[in-house]
């Protein structure tokens, strides 16, 4: 990507997108799909999309993570993957605990929770 447009199988977009800009954001050859950090990013992009005038689904797919309320209203309704938020939590005040009754250590821990795709209008197959 030397000359910051979409020449490659992987398409990374950085930086911001206001009204009027996304057009000129390096979407003449738009990618496949975006993959979003979290719901919040890829409402924006669904919004940007738009304003480039790529169709959601049918040019571009777009996926987040988090399940946040609004992607159930966004037009089309965003794809999501959603974190299992309670056992995030258990884990997160079970470590808090240990921590301050001293029975853990500080060391950084890698853990995994389960999670579930939940597919809406974004990706054109929308399980309810």
């Amino acid at each position: 990507m030397t000359d910051g447009r979409n020449n490659s199988p992987l398409f990374l977009m950085t930086g911001e997108t206001t009204p009027g800009t996304a057009g000129n954001a390096g979407l003449d050859d738009p990618p496949d799909a975006v993959f979003a950090y979290n719901d919040l990013i890829a409402i924006g992009a669904l919004r940007a999309l738009a304003e480039a005038g790529c169709r959601v689904p049918e040019d571009v797919a777009v996926v987040g993570i988090d399940d946040i309320e609004e992607g159930r209203f966004s037009s089309p309704t965003l794809t999501t993957i959603a974190p299992d938020k309670e056992e995030i939590g258990r884990l997160a005040v079970r470590r808090l605990v240990a921590r301050i009754e001293g029975t853990e250590v500080a060391a950084p821990l890698t853990v995994q929770t389960p999670f579930r795709l939940i597919r809406r209008e974004s990706t054109g197959s929308p399980d309810s």
